[in-house]
């Protein structure tokens, strides 16, 4: 296993090492405050498979990606009016690490007529397909799409899972039409929530998120990779009581008790904004 203390924005050697929680250091450039993983797994990808998708683990993958997918269309649907206030229409759209394409079903069913996911894990892929959405199964590459194909390109919990997001973002703004944008959603190490919580954090998660961002770090590696009007500021999902509760477990077990009350009662689909300690970010293409 190779350490990496090589900024993966800024590229200065100046780090520092730091406990994030126990058993798990991380690097952070003293020149820009860039915060990553110097001793990244080697086989990263093997990861996502179907246990990725449901699993018992509060902090790793998703608890249960099937019970919240009611749920995520409305966080989608309101990202999706948001990429179309930007672009001026409802353009070409790309969502990069798709998971089980609910984004694009979404975009389908607000009149987006071209849409196309890409998606790492063989799992997530299958079920996309089943799903009716072009797919495509891999990573990106630079000859994975044409140039200028794009409208917008979307990013969501998926840019922290990449060790050379600055590389990433280049082949982005390839493949972006003039004007095009992106759109990125990752955790905020500069939020309200990680000064907070500390250790504690839930968006520590080890040999998963590969490097870890702030607004203004995300604003320097798109500036890096080309990008012009850039916005930063924290965002939201739309969440469900039951399903807080069920990654609050994280914290303590006695939230067990008030989870399984409420999962009997209609209380537990009871759904609003929830600022959870993530940022989004914008790029436009020249």
């Amino acid at each position: 296993m190779k350490n990496n203390i090589k900024c993966p924005i800024c590229g200065s050697k100046n780090a520092e090492i730091f406990s994030a929680i126990a058993n798990y250091e991380l690097a952070k450039c003293k020149e820009c405050g860039m915060v990553w993983e110097y001793k990244p797994n080697a086989d990263i990808l093997s990861q996502y498979k179907d246990d990725y998708f449901v699993n018992d683990n509060p902090k790793g993958g998703y608890t249960n990606y099937f019970e919240s997918m009611s749920i995520n269309r409305k966080t989608f649907s309101d990202r999706l009016k948001k990429i179309q206030n930007k672009l001026g229409k409802k353009g070409k759209l790309l969502d990069v690490g798709c998971a089980l394409g609910d984004c694009l079903v979404e975009a389908k069913r607000m009149g987006w007529k071209e849409v196309e996911g890409l998606e790492v894990s063989d799992y997530g892929y299958k079920h996309t397909k089943e799903r009716g959405i072009k797919v495509i199964k891999g990573t990106l590459k630079d000859k994975t799409f044409k140039s200028n194909t794009f409208d917008a390109v979307t990013y969501q919990d998926v840019i922290e899972h990449i060790t050379d997001p600055v590389l990433e973002l280049k082949r982005v703004y390839k493949i972006l039409k003039p004007g095009g944008v992106v759109y990125l959603v990752t955790p905020d190490i500069e939020g309200f929530w990680s000064k907070i919580l500390g250790s504690l954090w839930y968006h520590y998660k080890p040999n998963e998120h590969v490097v870890y961002f702030s607004q203004r770090t995300i604003k320097a590696a798109l500036i890096k990779a080309g990008f012009i009007r850039i916005e930063t500021s924290k965002t939201y999902h739309v969440l469900t009581t039951q399903y807080i509760l069920n990654r609050l477990r994280y914290y303590s077990y006695l939230l067990n008790i008030p989870l399984k009350i409420i999962s009997e009662t209609p209380l537990k689909n009871l759904a609003f904004r929830s600022y959870t300690g993530e940022l989004e970010a914008w790029g436009r293409k020249i």
